[in-house]
């Protein structure tokens, strides 16, 4: 798919229009969102007193110099190791600026989509890529006025209006932002927003799925997420009949589906099979969203690899496995961990782009993990959750919980020389794993 990208300027603001309601600090920044086209929008910077850059964490790939044009004149757009800078070209202060933003042509790997389009006439825009850096790690204090094209609407969590103005996401983190013709459709457990074109057979397995595994996950997490979730499924399938591919991305309170492939018109058992283990995965994390990373490195596959263990207990609590598939799922993660190692650690997949690994070795270890202290994965996540806090967790707040919930240090030493370590024999490794895990369930059986 293709997009022609308009541009529309943001009119002068003056100071009054930066007013925040008693008890909300004032923004130091507006950040509008217009949206002109299917997934083309308009964005524009002003600053309450000026700046001389505007920092960006940096989008896999280079998004901002493919995808994005300064439309104030005078400006550019400088592209740094690890972020992303507009700053005037004589080198002065500035208010305003305005650009436009296009959709990437082809999806960005472990990375939120920054636009893309949703549906006929429709937008979802993840803010975190809109939404600037202070410079010390943390975001700009920002508002945002959303305006959705001509007959459109503006949904974000409960919110479903004309536009959007002066928002600031519940969460306080970035988030997904629908702009377009789509009413959500509100149920006890989520507010979904359904692509026409989704199939219907998708449609009516999502009305049966989404009430048992919410109500599964909130069983086995001891709790419900506070905000009511939003779900976005989008459904570009194409013409390609063989392709069935899945996308997915979770935030708090968030999570966003795209399938794409001819092959999900009909239903059939893959299909079937991939939607369902993959929504639950997604399920998984609005209820892991209760403890996030504390340090910027805690490596992804501590949530998961976790997610996915946990999506399949759910399979088996709702009778859609037995236990010989779930076996037969261990088996395959096993080797296919195995498989991934080959060429470094776990800890370095994802800067290699190993990107499965985080999948299939989080769940190896999260399976390990459950077999040496006799428990489940989601028992061991209500645990994590709750000493993560506020602060958030690490790595190493993962392994002193496996040494204290195991009562073996060797053995939480043995999960962290498996996640860092390269290993020369990682088939070997992860036998070595599970028998040790065998040793300690035997152990406490005694």
């Amino acid at each position: 798919m293709r997009w022609i990208v308009l541009f529309a300027v943001l009119a002068g603001l003056s100071i009054a229009a930066f007013a925040a309601p008693f008890g909300v600090s004032a923004p130091d920044m507006r950040i509008s969102v217009q949206q002109v086209s299917d997934a083309d929008v308009a964005v524009a910077y002003e600053w309450r007193k000026p700046r001389r850059e505007i920092i960006f964490e940096s989008v896999a790939g280079g998004y901002r110099e493919r995808r994005w044009e300064i439309a104030t004149p005078g400006f550019k757009l400088l592209r740094l190791e690890d972020e992303d800078r507009i700053v005037r070209t004589d080198g002065k202060k500035f208010s305003r600026v305005a650009l436009t933003a296009k959709p990437d042509l082809v999806r960005i790997q472990k990375e939120y989509q920054p636009t893309a389009r949703y549906g006929a006439g429709g937008a979802l825009i993840y803010t975190g890529h809109i939404w600037p850096m202070t410079g010390k790690g943390g975001r700009v204090n920002a508002t945002f006025d959303f305006t959705p094209a001509d007959g459109g609407h503006a949904v974000a969590f409960g919110a479903n209006e004309p536009s959007l103005e002066d928002w600031r996401s519940p969460m306080a983190h970035p988030a997904f932002v629908y702009l377009g013709p789509l009413d959500p459709v509100e149920t006890d457990h989520v507010m979904a927003l359904i692509d026409p074109d989704a199939p219907r057979w998708i449609v009516e397995e999502f009305n049966t799925l989404v009430p048992a595994s919410f109500d599964k996950l909130a069983a086995l997490f001891a709790f419900s997420p506070k905000t009511k979730p939003n779900l976005f499924l989008a459904a570009p399938l194409g013409r390609d009949e063989g392709r069935l591919s899945y996308a997915g991305d979770a935030l708090p309170a968030q999570f966003q589906i795209t399938l794409e492939g001819a092959a999900w018109k009909a239903p059939s058992d893959k299909a079937r099979r991939i939607f369902v283990t993959a929504t639950i995965h997604e399920a998984v994390h609005l209820w892991q969203a209760a403890a996030r990373p504390g340090v910027e490195d805690a490596p992804e596959w501590i949530h998961e690899g976790a997610a996915d263990a946990i999506a399949a207990e759910v399979m088996v609590a709702l009778g859609r496995w037995n236990a010989d598939l779930f076996a037969a799922t261990e088996r395959a993660v096993r080797r296919e961990c195995a498989s991934e190692l080959e060429t470094g650690s776990l800890n370095g997949a994802k800067t290699r782009g190993d990107f499965r690994a985080l999948y299939v070795c989080g769940h190896v270890i999260a399976l390990a993990v459950s077999r040496a202290e006799g428990e489940t994965t989601a028992d061991f996540w209500r645990v994590f959750i709750d000493r993560a806090g506020e602060d958030g967790y690490s790595e190493e707040m993962f392994y002193d919980l496996v040494a204290e919930r195991t009562g073996d240090q060797d053995f939480a030493d043995a999960v962290e020389d498996f996640a860092r370590t390269p290993l020369a024999e990682p088939a070997q490794a992860i036998d070595g794993l599970f028998a040790s895990a065998g040793s300690l369930a035997r152990e406490r059986g005694r």
